[in-house]
């Protein structure tokens, strides 16, 4: 850095920007430079692009500058973002970075912070894109909102940390399980994804894509079988996928149960909640009673701390009364993650698989559906 090249920006801009990107920087590191943010400047454009890394994800945001010429280095993510939270609002903030320091003022605030060189900055390569389209922000949400709660958190089953995203004739199919519980989101084919890999999204990087999603309108979405990419307008996301073969899910689906049971979904999901109080933290068994023409009676028993029972109209019965356990915290994060207001629940024998989809279909004409596994209780 041969010449001094201040670098003036709106506090109210560069704030969000490096909330995003610090999201992506990996807080315990043993590699200095994967605790800071790169920010590079294309001072003919007006332009700075913040980068935040931990290897296998890359987040970037641009805003607005002045400067006089471009230049690249990097700070530490959190001090910077909380020397700049605690700015005014309102403030005009310069920068100015030297070979070992950078100097950030503004108003009667200084800050001198440590500067790592660029170079040591790791850059993730994107490759080629075999696939690309536009996908509405909001339903992305919802899509990744109605699943992300069943991604299996057991690292020797690394195929199941994380969103199975592949398409079907005319849908994007978005599943999620971790052996207890499934859920899966379909929506329409978008154009230009027919015929797209089949991909396992990381647990990490659907978390980062949310904070993406907080604006409504488009993102475009590019991916191989080995990346994916989001971006929105001034924000991008690389990361690498999850390198592994999602089981055939569709096989643990069922598809013959005969007794049907629709019960309000806010009722059920305080009704397990209050019954869960008492359960062991490690089981969380519930007993859940449905009666043909009756109620749903759920029940939990704890040696250690008591029993619990609480009961739930049934809406619309159809075929015999069935007694089945449940995870009730499985089945109160499956009732979270649903945004309809009745729930079908299609049983079998105590022993199968449970099949739940909302009542009615939403304006495309689709359902999302979960598949609950029983427990003994």
């Amino acid at each position: 850095m041969s010449k001094p090249n201040t670098i003036i920006m709106a506090r109210e801009a560069l704030l969000p920007a490096l909330g995003l990107v610090s999201k992506a920087v990996e807080r315990r590191t043993t590699i200095p430079v994967l605790a800071n943010v790169m920010l590079a400047v294309d001072a003919k454009a007006g332009t700075l692009t913040i980068t935040g890394s931990d290897m296998d994800c890359e987040l970037r945001a641009s805003l607005a500058c002045q400067a006089g010429k471009d230049e690249t280095f990097t700070l530490p993510a959190s001090i910077l973002h909380d020397a700049v939270r605690k700015m005014p609002e309102g403030a005009e903030i310069a920068l100015l970075a030297e070979k070992d320091f950078a100097t950030l003022t503004a108003g009667r605030s200084r800050f001198k912070i440590q500067v790592l060189p660029s170079t040591d900055f790791p850059t993730m390569s994107e490759g080629t894109f075999s696939h690309s389209f536009d996908l509405d922000a909001g339903l992305f949400e919802r899509m990744l909102d109605t699943v992300s709660f069943a991604i299996s958190s057991e690292e020797t089953r690394y195929y199941l940390n994380g969103i199975y995203w592949h398409a079907g004739e005319n849908y994007l199919n978005a599943v999620a399980t971790d052996g207890h519980r499934l859920a899966k989101f379909t929506a329409t084919l978008p154009e230009g994804a027919a015929g797209m890999p089949g991909i396992i999204i990381p647990r990490r990087t659907v978390g980062l894509i949310r904070q993406l999603l907080g604006d409504k309108g488009v993102v475009k979405v590019s991916l191989s079988d080995t990346k994916i990419r989001v971006e929105t307008g001034k924000a991008a996301l690389l990361s690498k996928l999850i390198d592994g073969s999602f089981p055939d899910y569709v096989r643990v689906i069922p598809t013959g149960n005969q007794n049907h049971f629709t019960v309000e979904r806010e009722a059920l999901a305080s009704a397990v909640d209050r019954v869960t109080t008492v359960s062991s933290e490690r089981g969380s068994a519930v007993k859940f009673a449905f009666e043909a023409g009756g109620n749903l009676v759920l029940t939990t028993n704890n040696p250690d701390a008591g029993s619990a029972n609480d009961e739930v109209t049934i809406e619309h019965g159809e075929g015999s009364s069935v007694e089945i356990g449940f995870n009730g915290r499985y089945c109160l994060d499956l009732l979270n993650a649903s945004e309809s207001k009745r729930l079908v629940f299609s049983l079998g024998d105590p022993a199968s698989p449970t099949l739940i989809q909302p009542e009615t279909a939403d304006e495309t004409g689709l359902k999302p559906l979960f598949v609950l596994m029983p427990m003994r209780v």
